[in-house]
This record gives structure tokens, C-alpha cells and sequence, in this order.
């Protein structure tokens, strides 16, 4: 069965958390920023701005700054995946952001639906990203530092803005397996 590339996209892209130490050039960060003025925006207001950072230190400095506030957020017990990263963000030398070569915020106006806009922005960077070889996963832990007002001032976002992506790019050290991934679950069909 032949799939078109962009169900191939969907289907085959996978969260990449580690990276070849190899920037992401400037040519593909444009195609990226680009591909993300493609997403399609509520009454086409087209919220969004970006942050583009490269400086690792800087992504080291944002990491150590999120990692508090995250552990006292995640329980000690439960669920295994949660407990699992509360032990990683104990570690000093873990990285929310994997050591990536790239990290993109993309912040919206505050409105309704700027959250949304945002988000299929961040999704067609992705996409975009995976066409071009380059490795790419939302790190949503990053978000609420990222709105600290302090942090927002240091990564250029407006007052009347808020951060709704946090995502890293770089080129993979290797795929990770497909995990398994269940049926749609539809709750009613209405014809």
C-alpha cells in the first residue's frame, strides 16, 4: 500500500531526545520558522513570534532554572513514567532540553485561541523538521519557566505574549522504536 508522504510524516516521525553534536543551520531554521507561518490561525490573527536559541549554556541555564519547580510538581509515587522523570530532574547533569543544538519557543498573543494557533505552528515545525532529517520533541516542561516573567523579559517575549511550545531540533544519534499505539476511541458518531 503506497502512503502519501505527509501520512508517511505523521506516521514515522518520532520524539528525538538524542542528538549528534552538529548545529542546525540557519537555512533549516528558516525553513522551519516558515513552515510554522503555515499553520493555519484563528480569524488568520497569526499569534505567533519565536525565540530561536543556540547558545547551549543558555539551554543549560533555562534546564537548571525549570528543574525545582518541576520536582516539587511531580509526586513520589505513581505513576512510573512521572516518578522516572522526577529521578531524572533530581540528577545535576540532566538537561530538559537533551543538549539539543536548537530551541525554539514559540509564544502567541494572549487571546482564546493562541494556544491552539501556536501548537499546529509547533506541530508543522516538527513535521518540517523530520522532512529535512533533523530531529525534533515538544518539551512541555519547559513552558512554565518559560512564562516566569523574568525568563520572559531574558527571551524577548512581550508582556501581552505568553510561551505555549518549548521544542528541540537537532540532528538524531539514532532512532527510537515506534511505541505501540492504540485505535482511535471514538465516543459517539453522530450521522
Amino acid at each position: 500500500m503506497d502512503m502519501n508522504s505527509v501520512i508517511d510524516a505523521i506516521k514515522s516521525r518520532r520524539a528525538i531526545r538524542n542528538f549528534e553534536d552538529k548545529p542546525v543551520p540557519d537555512s533549516a531554521i528558516q525553513t522551519l520558522l516558515e513552515a510554522a507561518t503555515y499553520a493555519p490561525s484563528a480569524i488568520n490573527i497569526q499569534p505567533w513570534k519565536f525565540t530561536i536559541i543556540t547558545n547551549k549554556a543558555e539551554m543549560k541555564r533555562l534546564s537548571d532554572m525549570a528543574k525545582p519547580s518541576l520536582i516539587r510538581a511531580l509526586p513520589d509515587v505513581g505513576d512510573e513514567g512521572l516518578v522516572g522523570l522526577k529521578r531524572r530532574l533530581s540528577d545535576p547533569q540532566f538537561n530538559i532540553f537533551y543538549n539539543a543544538p536548537l530551541l525554539i519557543f514559540v509564544s502567541g498573543v494572549k487571546s482564546l485561541y493562541a494556544v491552539y494557533d501556536c501548537s499546529m505552528a509547533a506541530q508543522n515545525m516538527m513535521l518540517a523538521a523530520y522532512s529535512l532529517g533533523i530531529g525534533s520533541c515538544w518539551i512541555g516542561t519547559a513552558v512554565h519557566t518559560a512564562n516566569d516573567p523574568k525568563v520572559k523579559a531574558d527571551l524577548g517575549v512581550p508582556e501581552d505574549y505568553e510561551v505555549h511550545a518549548a521544542i528541540i531540533f537537532g540532528y538524531p544519534k539514532g532512532v527510537p522504536k515506534a511505541p505501540l499505539k492504540r485505535p482511535a476511541q471514538v465516543l459517539k458518531r453522530i450521522d
